[in-house]
């Protein structure tokens, strides 16, 4: 079995985490631009995307988020209770909600629409969002976006949030998980989490 993704977190890190912390052995396929570009114009890809997942029968699939499920379902990051289930994913689209706005931030070629772009996430969409999260906590009441174990909700939350305070984006602030207390303790645990699985 073999994840194929770029040499970087992205859409892939959730994945690799959920494999890694379920102890489900794959091969890490790194690709590099120029070589996914290639192989896109072969029509190796299903959506013409990355990641993808070669399954041991050479069935090869796209699409990240039905990936992390499956990677969820493997490594026992879903949870049984089909309310809970629903919890994930719903969860899950709401991050991809938000990840697609910083991503439009990312690809604009413009520098003062990409200003303006920044300055609506750091302003209105993330502390929106993080304020979100930060019920979502309250609401699940055990330190964990929904119920009371790690999910992949959590690993595709946090390397969004990484993503957004890391620095490596201009105009969004390293210090933004600061106004939200219990938001902010779950990113600890989480990596923290990662750091004794030696994820990090």
């Amino acid at each position: 079995m073999r994840l194929l993704y770029f040499d970087f977190p992205g859409r892939g890190a959730a994945i690799r985490d959920a494999l890694r912390l379920g102890s489900v052995p794959f091969e890490d396929v790194r690709i590099s631009y120029p070589d996914f570009c290639t192989r896109r114009a072969a029509g190796e890809f299903p959506w013409d995307t990355l990641p993808v997942v070669e399954l041991p029968d050479g069935t090869v699939l796209g699409q990240s988020n039905a990936i992390l499920r499956w990677a969820g379902a493997l490594a026992g990051l879903t949870p049984p209770n089909p309310g809970d289930a629903l919890r994930v994913d719903d969860l899950l689209d709401n991050i991809e909600d938000y990840g697609a706005r910083v991503s439009v931030s990312i690809r604009v070629v413009d520098d003062e629409l990409r200003a303006q772009l920044r300055a609506e996430l750091a302003q209105r969409w993330l502390p929106e969002w993080f304020a979100l999260l930060e019920r979502r906590l309250a609401e699940a009441g055990h330190g964990w976006l929904v119920g009371a174990a790690l999910s992949i909700a959590d690993l595709k939350a946090l390397h969004l949030i990484d993503k957004v305070i890391n620095g490596s984006l201009s105009g969004l602030h390293t210090d933004a998980l600061a106004a939200f207390p219990t938001l902010s303790a779950w990113h600890v645990r989480v990596h923290a989490l990662r750091i004794h699985r030696n994820l990090a």
